[in-house]
């Protein structure tokens, strides 16, 4: 059952929320005006790019999650690209085609990728097509294609968009019986390369389902991965997919808890400088989602486990070590630490007594994992909502929901703390549910039943404009954000400059720069910086302003907020006001 929205401390009503938000719809609009002028004027790819720019931005809220313009006017493109002869392969083995913006290291959605060729119990060829691929190719994901019989191709990120697009397309058409698209959720590529009727029929992994996403009227099928009712309905209703949806849950090496053996466990704990019989609470997630929100400061909950329980240790996979966690370190001993992006997190699981959620936004997989080890878990609480806190079928088969509150999830991570018995009966029900939904035979009988359900073909589909996500939950995102001090217009401009677009504001777009006040306060120089520029811009003749958008692109990057200039300032700043000055 879908959760009801609830009331999230008010963040709904935070003016700053709601004037980003707004901020936002108004440069999501001016980037797809910014399209269609391109367009008009015959630069097919300066019009590509401006949709790209206008994915991105908005990927950083959630209140819509697909734009019937945005894919109107990246279709209007498909059927300039050549259309080649489709040669299907009858029968079995068959040819899937895995298309990646990029692929990372083996985790996230590369490892569902990974684990899937790896695991495909058919003699199916897998091949990889990577769009934007600027680092190293991994030596394991090119020997594990080789193995499938498969080969990689890696695009030049720099070539042309619809360039990219022709690629995709050709190769798709004439190596592909199914293609698996595993792309960034503003990624256009595949929605000019598959905008036309026919060829391989197109699978869309929806990896980011709280995010805005491009390719809904190009997927035959959006497979969901969290077996969760909310995932299905946004997709279903917010993305507009309607009905066609196929389910195929994360899937984990199994069997995973052999690697908490007592000699792991006291390996792992010599590793990390853990005391032996120490309770250790290990949480696992980027940075950006221990970003404390009103009432939800995981840092603060932290401290008061360990002030409950002076032996315990909470130790954070992922989390970069800033000024908070260091004094949270330096203040219990070391009990608290972050350890920054880890590669491997397998030492973490090994030496845990329990697995914590993060929050406010969870991580579904992380969790997943941890639960797979044989881990008792504590999902975060009610005031972080799913899609950004954990849920789905192993939690509702267990019934395992969200604690109502902060204190309440504190209360549950010191019964597993406190009572060995619960929690090695409690991390063995864990391991038992994601096994049965999430590895071995019963992941197979779910990648069998998706293998069925593909259609023959590929069709392109119709899209009404969806409506947008609750407005609370559109605000949590955006205060999420927010807290991050995401800079959207530097982001997108600074972007719009070095693509030789020479952005230029129109009235519109203007006038939402001058009402953003509160915004403008939270990127002031980088405001600055861009509102300069465009006023200069309006007086340069637009075929001699390169050279303004290069100073403006070099001055942005010394001044940018970590660089040592801006640091050097708020320094002297700081002594000033030390000295009773008016810093």
């Amino acid at each position: 059952m879908t959760n009801a929205v609830p009331v999230l401390d008010r963040l709904d009503l935070d003016p700053v929320v709601r004037e980003a938000l707004e901020f936002r719809r108004a440069m999501f609009d001016w980037c797809l005006r910014e399209a269609r002028r391109a367009s008009e004027r015959g630069a097919i790819e300066h019009a590509l790019q401006w949709n790209v720019l206008a994915a991105r931005l908005g990927c950083m809220d959630c209140a819509v999650l697909a734009s019937a313009e945005l894919e109107s006017n990246v279709l209007g493109f498909a059927s300039r690209l050549p259309v080649p002869a489709w040669r299907p392969t009858p029968g079995r083995p068959r040819r899937w085609l895995h298309v990646f913006s990029e692929a990372g290291p083996s985790a996230g959605h590369s490892a569902m990728a990974w684990r899937w060729m790896s695991l495909d119990p058919e003699p199916n060829r897998h091949s990889v097509v990577l769009l934007s691929q600027r680092t190293a190719v991994a030596e394991q994901l090119i020997d594990l294609v080789a193995r499938r019989d498969g080969e990689v191709i890696r695009m030049d990120p720099d070539a042309p968009i619809l360039a990219r697009a022709e690629r995709l397309r050709t190769y798709a058409w004439t190596e592909a019986d199914i293609v698996i698209l595993h792309v960034h959720p503003w990624e256009v590529v595949p929605t000019l390369a598959f905008g036309i009727p026919g060829g391989p029929p197109v699978l869309l992994l929806n990896h980011s389902a709280h995010l805005f996403g491009v390719g809904s009227t190009i997927a035959d099928l959006m497979i969901n991965t969290r077996q969760s009712a909310q995932e299905d309905e946004w997709s279903s209703v917010y993305r507009g997919m309607g009905d066609r949806l196929v389910m195929l849950p994360l899937v984990l090496p199994a069997p995973a808890w052999r690697v908490r053996t007592p000699e792991l466990r006291a390996d792992a704990r010599r590793r990390l400088d853990v005391p032996a019989d120490a309770p250790v609470l290990v949480t696992i997630g980027n940075s950006y989602k221990y970003t404390p929100l009103p009432g939800r400061d995981f840092l603060q909950v932290a401290r008061t486990i360990t002030s409950r329980r002076p032996n315990a240790y909470v130790l954070a996979a992922g989390v970069f070590e800033d000024a908070r966690w260091q004094a949270a370190r330096a203040s219990t001993g070391g009990r608290i630490r972050a350890f920054g992006t880890q590669l491997d997190v397998t030492p973490f699981h090994a030496a845990a007594d329990v697995y914590i959620e993060g929050f406010p936004m969870g991580s579904a997989t992380a969790l997943l994992e941890a639960a797979h080890h044989g881990l008792p878990c504590v999902l975060a609480a009610r005031s972080c909502p799913p899609p950004f806190g954990t849920d789905g079928a192993v939690y509702d088969e267990m019934g395992v929901d969200q604690p109502a509150d902060v204190e309440e999830y504190i209360a549950r991570a010191l019964v597993f703390v406190d009572d060995e018995g619960v929690r090695q009966r409690t991390g063995q029900s864990f391991a038992n549910a994601v096994e049965k939904h999430h590895a071995g035979e019963a992941w197979l009988a779910k990648l069998d039943a998706l293998k069925r359900s593909i259609p023959a073909g590929h069709k392109v589909y119709p899209l009404d404009q969806p409506p947008p996500i609750q407005w609370p939950l559109v605000a949590f995102w955006s205060a999420v954000t927010i807290q991050n001090r995401a800079d959207a217009l530097g982001i997108v401009y600074r972007a719009a400059a070095r693509l030789g677009l020479k952005p230029r504001f129109d009235p519109p777009m203007r006038e939402a720069v001058r009402v953003a006040k509160r915004i403008r306060m939270l990127h002031p120089i980088q405001r600055w910086l861009i509102t300069c520029t465009d006023r200069v811009a309006a007086i340069v003749p637009i075929e001699r302003s390169g050279r303004l958008y290069a100073l403006y692109d070099w001055l942005a990057a010394v001044l940018r907020e970590d660089g040592k200039i801006m640091r050097f300032w708020r320094a002297l700043g700081r002594r000033g006001r030390g000295r009773g000055l008016d810093a």
